[in-house]
């Protein structure tokens, strides 16, 4: 999350401040680029033909700031393409900061975590759906078990006889139910999860992912050690609702606020509201894991807030952070005591008669 007046933002209200005359609140644009050289300001030159490029008109601080970090003013095509990416995901004054630190992006490491994760998966899906006989693309479970012997899970699949072997709480998520399972996974992570990563790099979306997905398969267990379990969606709804957390904490600066909130809103109400339905209504056995969306949406909100980056921070706002971050860990380290006292197959906290 981006807030406040940053260090980028610093540095340019500084330079603005050289290139002012006297009490100045505002400058000349056709007066800025000749003010630039003669004061030895250090902007590049796409920055100053982005200024000689402007309308002529007064220019406060804002504005210079804006100026000198838009597109226009970015010379690599791959960075206008990073920023055309990381803007959905970012308020307006986000974007000064945001794309400031795309401009000194070493492109070290590059935003691959959601490339790979997602070539994985497709890799896997594809791999044993050969293996398996070519069944059904769109239904068949590729890898779940062996030979299709539903006794004999595969070595990926999360099982709950097989907990020990500890892999299984996080591998599952490159198993899917089917290609329409599969895509639906990986269009809304790739969707979501590649701004987020260009924005907060690969050390803060990766956590949030994988985590996300262990706590999925954990809590999932801790409830219904009777499941098996397969698919990424924890982790899919760990992105999502971390956006959902910037929305939030920078919601008077939000382009589309309300467009979001809404699309975020019906998103819900259909997963949640579906699952209320199958769970109360339907006769049939709800087979989606709810205990892992629920556990991604979680992490998404509270580890997200911990470790998204955060260019200025204000006291209340490390409050909230630390606050986030003991709840979060709190109800990890309980959903690990429930895991570790809980037998496979015993009673369900969540008891669903259909499913028997």
């Amino acid at each position: 999350m981006f807030s406040g007046e940053g260090k980028f933002r610093k540095t340019y209200r500084y330079q603005f401040d050289q290139l002012r005359s006297g009490d100045e609140t505002e400058i000349p644009m056709s007066t800025l680029a000749s003010r630039i050289e003669t004061r030895k300001i250090p902007l590049n030159m796409g920055q100053i033909n982005a200024i000689k490029e402007a309308p002529d008109e007064l220019v406060d601080v804002d504005g210079f700031q804006r100026i000198v970090t838009s597109k226009a003013a970015q010379r690599s095509t791959i960075k206008r393409l990073m920023y055309d990416v990381a803007d959905p995901v970012m308020s307006k004054s986000q974007k000064i900061e945001v794309h400031s630190y795309i401009d000194s992006y070493s492109c070290c490491p590059p935003p691959i975590f959601m490339f790979l994760i997602t070539l994985i998966q497709v890799g896997v899906f594809l791999f044993y759906w050969e293996s398996d006989g070519r069944k059904s693309i769109w239904t068949d479970c590729s890898g779940c078990f062996q030979h299709h012997n539903h006794t004999a899970p595969g070595i990926l699949i999360f099982a709950p006889k097989l907990r020990k072997e500890v892999w299984r709480f996080t591998s599952y998520m490159f198993l899917h139910a089917g290609l329409n399972h599969l895509l639906g996974n990986v269009v809304i992570q790739l969707l979501v999860g590649i701004p987020l990563e260009v924005a907060h790099k690969i050390w803060r979306i990766g956590p949030i992912y994988l985590l996300a997905v262990t706590a999925g398969s954990l809590l999932q267990y801790a409830i219904d050690p009777n499941s098996l379990l397969v698919g990424a969606s924890a982790g899919v709804y760990a992105l999502i609702f971390a956006h959902v957390a910037n929305v939030i904490l920078n919601w008077h600066e939000m382009p589309f606020r309300w467009i979001r909130v809404l699309i975020l809103a019906v998103f819900i109400c259909f997963d949640f509201g579906g699952a209320i339905y199958r769970r109360f209504y339907a006769d049939q056995c709800d087979s989606v894991s709810h205990l892992a969306h629920i556990a991604g949406a979680v992490t998404g909100i509270f580890f997200g807030y911990y470790v998204l980056y955060n260019v200025v921070e204000h006291k209340i706002e490390t409050i909230i952070r630390y606050v986030c971050l003991a709840l979060y860990s709190s109800l990890f380290v309980v959903t690990i005591v429930f895991v570790i006292v809980r037998q496979p197959y015993s009673k369900n906290l969540w008891n669903d008669d259909k499913c028997t």
